[in-house]
């Protein structure tokens, strides 16, 4: 049986997504094929537009066999961090390929990854980030200086995933899909935004199109509001011992004055730590998130799956976290704390009823 595996965010899924996953099937021949799925946030540091579950049955509905929940910690990350979070899950799923969107072959992944490995990209690479620029600018400046190639987001992540598996030696096999630039998820979200659906019916499949008529956004203003509040009411004290908190920025979050979440980032972000990166240092408050190294998981939170057969393979690789009586199977107690809490703030913002348990209801489309 081959497995294939992609790591995503489906904020929301579209038409867009179904073609790769049509091109990806026809080029891998796969009998399973995986989303790693982000779950209630997403790696820019933002609450998703439509909780997880919502998002498992669009992918399903896509043609996907089953979705597993990328943790909140593993979620909300750099690229690097992010890619290789999802390539540990995809490499304890024995997946046989990892595809993902880009605007690149492989052949000219691998060709930059290379080049990235040079000396020269090197002492560009630290001669940038001595300059106060992100890791992101910093690594985009010195590959344009040294190949005249400037990348978009989700090249940059195709090389982390390029990286992260070689990283830990795994056998998976990378695909790349040249992506249809003709669909945006940025887009879909503005539409859905500005309550103007109708015009959104010629970018989702109908089955998704009445998922999202049938169900209410994520409430943006409530979120940012909760997140302005949270931080400006923290101790300093309190501020320092949160993940991803560096080089005094306590202090200068702690000292700033703002209005509001929109302001205090414009404030707080500079280059070296740009918008997502504050976003994600402000959700880590939020969530008082003060983990930095994670272990692999030895559990799998399974969403959604087309069928039971399904159910079972997955079963027969790790165990699956589905209700409170199995909670003992879980050795990282700190990354389930923190989706507890998350999804918790989540549901509650939204008024959703929900469990304090973040891993239950399964979505089994055919029994």
């Amino acid at each position: 049986m081959k497995i294939c595996g992609i790591i995503c965010e489906l904020n929301p899924a579209h038409n867009g997504h179904e073609e790769l996953l049509k091109k990806v099937k026809e080029k891998t021949q796969c009998d399973i094929f995986i989303a790693i799925m982000s779950p209630n946030y997403v790696q820019r540091g933002e609450p998703a537009i439509y909780d997880y579950k919502i998002r498992a049955q669009m992918a399903i509905n896509i043609g996907f066999d089953a979705v597993i929940y990328m943790p909140t910690s593993y979620t909300i990350n750099s690229a690097n961090k992010f890619a290789e979070y999802g390539v540990k899950i995809a490499d304890q799923l024995n997946v046989d390929f990892l595809a993902f969107g880009t605007n690149l072959t492989i052949d000219e992944l691998i060709d930059i990854k290379q080049q990235t490995t040079s000396k020269m990209f090197i002492d560009l690479l630290k001669s940038y980030l001595s300059n106060g620029l992100s890791y992101s600018n910093a690594f985009s400046k010195a590959l344009y200086s040294i190949s005249n190639k400037k990348l978009k987001a989700n090249d940059i992540l195709a090389l982390e995933y390029l990286s992260a598996i070689d990283k830990i030696d795994s056998r998976m096999k990378p695909i790349a899909i040249i992506r249809d630039n003709n669909f945006s998820s940025t887009e879909l979200r503005k539409l859905l935004l500005k309550n103007e659906l109708k015009k959104t019916k010629d970018m989702v499949n109908n089955k998704n199109y009445e998922i999202m008529l049938n169900n209410k956004i994520n409430d943006y203003n409530s979120f940012n509001n909760c997140i302005y509040y949270n931080i400006i009411s923290k101790p300093l004290i309190e501020l320092s011992k949160i993940k991803d908190m560096k080089e005094g920025l306590e202090n200068k979050i702690f000292e700033t004055n703002a209005n509001n979440l929109e302001e205090l980032i414009d404030k707080i972000k500079s280059k070296r730590y740009n918008k997502n990166y504050i976003q994600r240092l402000f959700l880590n408050i939020l969530f008082n998130n003060k983990i930095n190294d994670i272990d692999n998981l030895n559990y799998l939170k399974v969403v959604a799956v087309k069928n039971v057969s399904v159910l079972k393979y997955l079963h027969s690789i790790l165990p699956i976290l589905t209700n409170l009586k199995n909670k003992n199977i879980l050795q990282e107690k700190s990354v389930y704390d923190v989706d507890v809490i998350s999804n918790k703030i989540y549901y509650e913002i939204n008024h959703i009823h929900q469990s304090r348990f973040p891993y239950q209801k399964m979505i089994i489309h055919n029994k």
